[in-house]
């Protein structure tokens, strides 16, 4: 048996749907289907029942995935520990960042830990948040600053930023000047079309700014864009409106207006995450400078 036909294996068992267990997987159906008829041919047993309209587990699959499960986390275990070790050896030190954490509390954080610990190899990784929860799981790298939220049980997360984000709009947006100054209500933009990420590639944000139009009181027609300045590029264009950070103050020559949002209003939480079996001298040097108050209170 093979690491990868366990894990497999598992994510079936857990989801009881092919398409579903390949998505999660990152890979094809077939490829899923391929692989969990290699290992029911190698045990001589099938571990699944299948029909048009269910999967379900059979007896062999209900023990195959209680012993299945115990191998991987072995396995994981096994993988960090030696991970840990050779980290510890050469001194190195990696960091995972989204592009919002780099533009507001990863600089003054680095600065500090590089000060504290010079004659440690501090390698940024910089990575979306899911990239970033499976390069922590894998033990790759050593904590990340990502977008919460990122739910894993094996994970510690916890928020060090948040901000409300702003409205990108079109400089010849019909409700522009009748709008008035000062923060306008999330509302008034119901029949627009929102120009944000795609679920696949920032689940965290997606979920965060449908939340807050559900709140606002409507569900709002979805444009999927994968680049901020894309983003920017296509609200130019008239294509629609489009969240982004406090930071973004202008664009595009003129033709777009930044506007503040009253509540309720997306927010973005930069988290600090980590291992929660890892006992890292600098993991927790760096929770410390992330969370002062409570080394303090230590």
């Amino acid at each position: 048996m093979e690491i990868k036909e366990l894990r497999s294996f598992v994510r079936v068992a857990e989801t009881l749907n092919f398409n579903r267990a390949a998505e999660q997987l990152n890979t094809s159906q077939p490829v899923v289907t391929k692989t969990v008829a290699q290992l029911e041919h190698k045990l001589g047993v099938k571990l699944f029942e299948r029909t048009t309209r269910r999967v379900a587990l059979t007896a062999a699959g209900v023990v195959m995935r209680r012993e299945a499960e115990g191998l991987l986390a072995h396995f994981d275990r096994v993988q960090r520990a030696v991970r840990h070790a050779v980290a510890a050896e050469s001194g190195r030190f990696a960091i995972g960042v989204t592009p919002l954490a780099m533009q507001t509390v990863f600089p003054a954080l680095i600065r500090g830990f590089r000060e504290a610990h010079p004659q440690i190899d501090v390698s940024i990784c910089e990575l979306p948040t899911d990239a970033q929860v499976k390069a922590l799981l894998a033990a790759e790298i050593d904590v990340g600053f990502l977008l919460a939220p990122a739910d894993d049980p094996a994970l510690e997360v916890r928020t060090v930023h948040s901000e409300q984000m702003r409205l990108a709009i079109p400089i010849a947006h019909p409700h522009l000047r009748s709008l008035g100054e000062g923060a306008i209500p999330l509302s008034a933009f119901a029949t627009d079309t929102f120009i944000i990420p795609p679920r696949s590639l920032n689940p965290g944000v997606h979920d965060e700014i449908l939340r807050a139009c559900a709140v606002a009181g409507f569900r709002p027609r979805v444009k999927d864009c994968t680049e901020g300045q894309s983003c920017l590029c296509l609200v130019e264009a008239g294509m629609g409106v489009s969240f982004v950070t406090s930071r973004v103050e202008c664009a595009s020559n003129g033709t777009v207006q930044i506007v503040d949002l009253e509540e309720p209003a997306p927010r973005l939480n930069v988290a600090l995450a980590w291992r929660r079996d890892d006992p890292s001298p600098l993991l927790a040097a760096i929770r410390d400078l992330s969370f002062p108050e409570k080394a303090a209170a230590v």
